[in-house]
């Protein structure tokens, strides 16, 4: 990670730590790209308990920022620092624990985002920490059991088996935004189905093509199947995508 962009995350964590709610502040994986890096920016998850200040008290902490925006529906605040784009959460410790200790009741919760969350948890560098709970959610995050995985996987296959209908009907009826809408369903349920059989957490879906094709277990000729799904080739036809969609589904009732 560059100086400069380690000089500006610890700067801001610094000042959000000054919070009493604040326990734990973890530093993602975004800032380690190239500053010239369309995906660079710096992200940090706040994790806290009690009350945050509102976001006008959070503007005045952080100083002479630009562009300071605040997002009063998902407890987010954006801005920039000599030219760095910042990206702040904020993460209730409550809401964590309740979906950890909740997660196999649960599965609904991630039908949109996938396992994200976890993988911020789990792999995201501490940079201030004054209590031992992020200690204690890694902890549980390796004991996953079976059960949870297989739940995870289920419901990733059981969409891709409707995406699957979906993609069909809209190439017969010709129809452009559906069949977009349905492929782009199908290769997220598809990625969360893999990572789940390979029970890693889901990383950002900016990063999950890199990820992906390194799973340990994957089917028999996924990568160009995978290529054939997302390859912007004319001559390539929908009607051909519909079929590779099918037989990587039917590929991976072999996965365990």
């Amino acid at each position: 990670m560059k100086k400069k962009v380690e000089q500006t995350a610890k700067q801001i964590s610094e000042k959000l730590n000054s919070i009493p709610s604040v326990d734990c502040i973890l530093l993602q994986e975004s800032a380690e790209r190239d500053l010239s890096n369309p995906y660079f920016f710096i992200s940090l998850d706040v994790y806290y308990r009690g009350a945050l200040p509102e976001p006008d008290e959070r503007h005045s902490l952080f100083g002479s920022v630009g562009a300071f925006e605040s997002s009063y529906f998902s407890s987010k605040d954006r801005f920039f620092i000599n030219d760095i784009p910042i990206r702040i959460e904020y993460k209730h410790k409550d809401r964590i624990d309740h979906i950890i200790e909740n997660k196999e009741g649960n599965i609904w919760v991630f039908k949109d985002t996938g396992t994200y969350m976890f993988y911020r948890l789990k792999n995201g560098k501490v940079v201030q920490q004054k209590t031992s709970w992020i200690d204690g959610v890694r902890a549980k995050l390796d004991d996953f059991s079976d059960s949870f995985w297989s739940a995870i996987r289920n419901s990733a296959l059981s969409a891709m088996e409707h995406q699957v209908i979906d993609i069909s009907s809209s190439v017969v009826n010709n129809d452009d935004l559906f069949y977009l809408i349905s492929m782009s369903g199908y290769i997220k349920s598809l990625c969360s189905f893999l990572f789940a059989v390979n029970r890693e957490f889901e990383p950002s879906k900016r990063h999950i093509s890199e990820h992906v094709l390194k799973l340990k277990k994957l089917p028999e000729n996924f990568a160009g199947r995978f290529d054939s799904l997302l390859r912007n080739d004319v001559e390539f036809s929908r009607m051909k995508r519909q079929e590779v969609a099918k037989l990587l589904t039917k590929s991976l009732l072999y996965l365990k």
